[in-house]
């Protein structure tokens, strides 16, 4: 993978954004009440015995997770992160919890840049420059 030339359309510059917001807004929450995510994550994965520590991590490694899709399209312009994006933010709004409902709105702002014309000119950009290979 290359390094997307060129500057990013202001549709991916939201993209970026609000997607980077909702994930340290996630991260941030979780932290700041310890017992009642732990308490969450216990009711979805009860086979787990959660502690603070494992908590901690688990948050971590959402917010790690969700940088890596966001370096692919911002970097690279990766046409195949925009639908795992758009997958996984779709499976997230159809599960709204009511009080995530500011990241769930960062989120939909987020998926909704993805699918403008800019964004789609962005992807299609960056398949025309790579090009076929060419091997000596």
């Amino acid at each position: 993978m290359r390094l997307a030339r060129g500057p990013r359309p202001l549709a991916i510059r939201v993209f970026a954004a609000a997607f980077l917001a909702a994930a340290v807004l996630r991260l941030v929450r979780g932290l700041n009440d310890l017992a009642l995510t732990q308490a969450v994550f216990a009711a979805h994965i009860p086979w787990v015995s959660w502690n603070r520590d494992w908590t901690i991590v688990t948050l971590s490694a959402e917010f790690t997770i969700a940088l890596i899709p966001l370096v692919w399209i911002y970097l690279f312009a990766a046409p195949f992160a925009r639908w795992l994006v758009l997958g996984f933010g779709a499976l997230r709004l159809a599960f709204l919890d009511p009080a995530a409902l500011t990241g769930a709105v960062l989120v939909a702002v987020a998926m909704a840049s993805l699918l403008t014309p800019a964004a789609n000119r962005w992807f299609m950009r960056k398949e025309e420059e790579d090009g076929p290979a060419v091997f000596e």
